[in-house]
């Protein structure tokens, strides 16, 4: 017998006593194509590993998935002792064969080998997603202390009066000094020895820094692990560590840049957009958003997490501009939206410009065209695309009167169209940025009052989720076919849209003001809308499928252009990552399954 591949989840779990079990009992079987592995004439006895070939599940005349080399097949009928679907050979197929009673025997012994067969498709994806997080704690275990941010030395004679350096602190924005005693020792003196020796102690303002900072300094070298800094932070009770390279120091290392390294930088680059006073300034902020999202992969962050930490430094650099370009005045007589994945919060790179900009009545919105044209100008060099379709403030469709606005909302709903329900779905995420929310509130109260109990307009509404297949069944033709779509699934189209736009559906007709899937669903959840366990498997299917394509973007090279932004390559993806990508996209299938009977999108 040939000897089995323990690599393969969830073998890889199994002890070694327990793996010589399973090597002693497992035979291998061939099978011809069109020859049934199981099927309601075939009890299920074994559960088959597949060694070579493919083998179709399928219920009925509904094609489920197609199992490759290394899955699974037949393991819900053994394990739980139901009827056994249909699995069907392809093509000629070598497969290891496990008895039942072997199989259930390690299940026994294993909770972890049982856990893989006994939860859910939504609790195997977050098992997959709790490990990608595992590898980026690793990741931060290795990192040295150069990789994080360092803010430059500012180095002062311990003469200096305490005024003095309260004054170079706030003219610098630092948050300590390296003093430089008679004695040649560097030591360091925070703000809080500042209000220790000035408040508290009411100490005269010209005392000597000298005589207030800290000289039982202790440093650490650029090249050391950022782990290390960790420890000896807590070991010493100390918030900043002064960094050296060759003994000179280059730097200082504080907790909280420490802390931000852990989480991709975040907080550096919303400082970063804080303190900007120029468009110069604020391009340079918008600069350092690039290597955050490139440091999201494999940073064992939450998806949902990374991406409204994304949105949300995209939404405060937006923030940011547009009081810098509009007078205060004319700001708050304006509210500034973002729309599209962003007003839903799980952005996850610079996408298209998605927004618009809502203007008090009365106010001639082509007064403000020149201020809507630089805004767009500045997001266009800050390295945010224009939207394709248009959905941008130098657009005059999308800089408008309040009045003039809600029509149009109207005009979406009283003549539907194609265009009509894109700018329907993009303004049902919209959330304020900047300026009068209350604009933006009162427009979607009035939307939400107008679609009340209008099924048969949410069921058309609802119907774009048909419009792309679920690429479940040709899986494995993509990976072994790679003069198909480059061996690729655009996974957006097939995956995350079917989720997004199915559950921004049932929000609206649910008059649901969350913006974000993930907080719908719950709201959904909540409601009754959506039982526990079509709520649970929509979060981890939708957070695996974003995280698909965030490595898949985050791995793409300049040559493959654009359409990588979408595709997922299939010859490239881990075993984990390819069941990962089916679970997820068998969970989309069951959603759309749902939603179909739900809206009566079968009657179209």
């Amino acid at each position: 017998m040939g000897t089995f591949d323990f690599t393969i989840s969830p073998f890889d779990l199994l002890a070694p006593a327990e793996r010589d079990k399973l090597q002693g009992g497992a035979d291998i079987a061939y099978f011809t194509a069109g020859e049934r592995l199981t099927g309601p004439d075939r009890p299920g006895d074994a559960l088959f590993v597949v060694m070579k070939g493919l083998v179709a599940e399928r219920e009925g005349d509904d094609l489920l998935t197609v199992h490759g080399a290394g899955d699974c097949v037949g393991a819900l009928a053994l394990i739980h002792d139901t009827p056994a679907l249909i699995c069907e050979a392809q093509e000629e197929t070598i497969a290891h064969v496990i008895p039942r009673q072997l199989v259930l025997d390690l299940c026994r012994a294993n909770a972890a080998f049982e856990r893989f067969f006994a939860t859910s498709l939504g609790d195997r994806l977050a098992t997959h997603a709790q490990t990608r997080h595992l590898r980026g704690v690793a990741g931060f275990m290795v990192a040295k202390v150069g990789e994080a941010y360092l803010h430059p030395p500012i180095f002062v004679s311990g003469t200096l009066g305490l005024r003095d350096a309260a004054l170079l602190m706030k003219r610098h924005r630092a948050t300590s000094l390296l003093v430089t005693g008679t004695d040649g020792r560097v030591g360091v003196l925070s703000g809080s020895d500042l209000r220790e020796w000035a408040i508290i102690r009411e100490q005269p303002l010209s005392t000597p820094v000298e005589a207030c900072a800290t000289f039982d300094t202790v440093f650490v070298d650029v090249d050391d692990f950022l782990f290390n800094a960790q420890v000896l932070m807590t070991r010493h009770g100390i918030r900043r560590l002064p960094v050296r390279r060759d003994g000179a120091v280059i730097g200082v290392l504080e907790m909280i840049d420490l802390l931000g390294y852990m989480s991709s930088h975040a907080h550096l680059v919303a400082l970063r957009i804080d303190r900007a006073d120029t468009l110069d300034d604020l391009a340079l902020a918008a600069q350092a958003l690039d290597p955050l999202i490139q440091g999201m992969g494999g940073s064992g962050v939450r998806l949902r997490d990374v991406a409204r930490m994304v949105s949300d430094l995209s939404r405060k650099l937006q923030r940011k501009l547009f009081s810098l370009l509009a007078d205060p005045d004319i700001a708050q007589s304006c509210c500034l939206v973002v729309m599209g994945s962003e007003g839903r919060g799980e952005q996850l790179a610079k996408t298209d410009q998605d927004n618009a900009l809502i203007i008090k009545d009365g106010i001639d919105p082509e007064s403000l065209r020149g201020l809507c044209d630089r805004f767009t100008a500045a997001m266009l060099t800050f390295g945010y695309p224009p939207c394709p379709g248009g959905m941008m403030v130098s657009n005059p469709a999308w800089a408008k009167n309040e009045s003039a606005l809600r029509d149009a909302v109207y005009g979406w709903i009283t003549s539907p169209s194609e265009t009509g329900f894109l700018n329907l779905a993009a303004f049902i995420d919209a959330e304020a940025v900047a300026g009068d929310g209350a604009m933006l509130a009162r427009l979607k109260t009035l939307l939400f009052a107008r679609l009340r109990g209008n099924s048969a307009f949410l069921s058309l509404f609802a119907r774009p989720i048909l419009a792309f297949d679920t690429p479940l069944g040709f899986f494995h033709q993509l990976l072994i076919d790679h003069g198909s779509a480059g061996g690729g699934l655009d996974v957006k189209k097939g995956g995350i849209f079917p989720i997004v736009h199915g559950v921004r559906a049932l929000a609206l007709e649910h008059a649901i003001t969350e913006t974000s899937t993930f907080d719908r669903i719950e709201a959904l959840r909540g409601l009754g809308a959506l039982d526990d366990g079509v709520a649970t498997d929509l979060v981890e299917a939708l957070q695996a499928l974003m995280a698909l394509r965030l490595e898949a973007r985050l791995g793409r090279s300049p040559q493959d252009g654009a359409v990588a932004d979408t595709l997922i390559r299939a010859g490239s993806l881990t075993r984990s990552q390819h069941t990962a990508l089916r679970d997820a996209l068998l969970i989309v299938k069951r959603f759309k399954a749902l939603l179909t009977h739900h809206f009566h999108l079968e009657s179209f």
